[in-house]
């Protein structure tokens, strides 16, 4: 078999409301998730099974067990007997580390489907969500990479339809670590409910709901505060949320056009971040 490749695209959650921690310290939660059409590329090619990783944002990844797409490999090989050893995998990491956007997640969603493809190509939609369901809350959101309502732990899923988005997608250059973010979420020691239904005009819906995450990232990283800020000023964004668990923010655009026209001024105004315009869906 040829090279085959797939496209890791970036999450966003347009909104996320986090309860409080139940009896063993998880959290329920309610989001809106969508994918843009940006990513990762995850690759197989002929060889033996290793991997190897490229792009702007490779530097000090692990390519041994530790990375999220062998954690998939390993449990894509438990579920089918088969051994992964005909070809190497190739990650080209075009999207920041730790970043609230569920690249890790997404690049091991990429690769169950090229495994599928290259290894077991008569396995059901089924099976291979469970293997992705091994791999993490995300697991499976990322799997399917398409818009979502996530309850329970991330894992419950309804799909929904939301109309494509044009958005620009910034970065400061944070590592945000998850779990400090959810233990300054829980110090604040105030829980709001979770539920919200789409209605009427989309953004006007999204202004009626949060992301509870947002303010303990921000007062461990007082960037992200500055990015959100800054981005309620320029004209061409009329809507700033944080994703995730951050550092990445993103701005909603009624256009592509302004979406490339405000990515260009958030290159010039922030320098040292990372900026993308994409299309959310």
């Amino acid at each position: 078999m040829p090279k085959i490749s797939r496209l890791a695209p970036a999450k966003v959650n347009l909104y996320l409301h986090v309860a409080a921690p139940d009896a063993r310290g998880y959290h329920p939660l309610r989001s809106l998730v969508v994918f843009a059409d940006y990513g990762d590329e995850v690759s197989l090619s002929p060889g033996q099974g290793r991997l190897t990783i490229d792009g702007p944002f490779a530097e000090g990844l692990s390519t041994g067990e530790d990375n999220l797409i062998l954690n998939a490999v390993r449990r894509f090989e438990a579920a089918t007997g088969v051994s992964v050893d005909r070809h190497d995998i190739h990650l080209t990491k075009n999207l920041p580390v730790a970043s609230g956007i569920g690249g890790g997640s997404a690049d091991a969603g990429a690769v169950l489907h090229l495994l599928r493809e290259a290894y077991a190509p008569d396995m059901s939609d089924a099976a291979l969500e469970a293997v992705a369901a091994q791999t993490g809350a995300d697991g499976v959101m990322c799997l399917w990479s398409k818009a979502a309502i996530a309850e329970g732990y991330g894992e419950v899923l309804t799909p929904v339809e939301v109309p494509s988005l044009a958005a620009v997608l910034i970065n400061p250059g944070i590592a945000c670590s998850t779990p400090a973010v959810f233990r300054a979420y829980d110090a604040q020691g105030s829980f709001e409910p979770i539920d919200a239904d789409i209605s009427g005009d989309f953004i006007a819906f999204l202004r009626t709901t949060r992301n509870d995450l947002e303010a303990p990232a921000m007062a461990l990283h007082p960037l992200i505060g500055q990015i959100l800020r800054a981005l309620e000023t320029y004209e061409d964004a009329r809507f700033a949320r944080m994703s995730g668990s951050g550092a990445t923010c993103f701005a909603l655009c009624d256009t592509e056009a302004d979406a490339d026209r405000l990515a260009a001024r958030l290159r010039q105004d922030w320098p040292n971040a990372w900026v993308q315009a994409c299309m959310l869906k």
